[in-house]
């Protein structure tokens, strides 16, 4: 048994970031999916993915993915994560092989979250996905899959 977590923290919300979230769930209300998408793709992913010329398909895949979500659900996830209470206090008593991982440019949950995590987390290690935003899974798969591979390997 393992667990990895990905781009996550175990702390509340930045208190700094949710004016900037109530302001996109109000805007997502009232004007809908497509109109706030723009400002949510560099929330979600990273620059080097957005600059990328050859991922310009990979966007608008992406992007019209966005758009079509229903706005009730992406307005209840939004307010999941204004909401949410802390576990800091809880990852003491992982004693799981745990890996955790974050792209060097996640802007939603930045690398100092996920080193709190990891040194809250006896044994655990941490991955830096390169050039990779806040869907890393999505950004560079590849490293993704490396790291993954590795500790799985180093699990068995």
């Amino acid at each position: 048994m393992s667990l990895t977590l990905l781009e996550t923290s175990a702390d509340p919300e930045d208190p700094k970031n949710i004016p900037q979230y109530r302001k996109l769930v109000k805007a997502i209300r009232w004007l809908g999916m497509k109109r706030v998408s723009n400002k949510v793709m560099p929330i979600m992913f990273g620059s080097t993915f957005l600059a990328d010329k050859l991922r310009k398909s990979d966007r608008k895949q992406w992007l019209t993915m966005l758009q079509s979500n229903r706005k009730g659900g992406v307005v209840k996830a939004t307010m999941g994560v204004i909401e949410r209470t802390g576990t800091y206090e809880q990852l003491g008593e992982i004693t799981t092989p745990t890996l955790i991982v974050v792209g060097d440019e996640d802007a939603a949950t930045p690398y100092a979250k996920s080193e709190r995590m990891h040194f809250a987390i006896a044994g655990s290690k941490l991955a830096i996905i390169k050039g990779a935003g806040h869907t890393s899974t999505v950004e560079e798969p590849d490293q993704v899959n490396q790291v993954l591979r590795q500790f799985l390997e180093s699990c068995a």
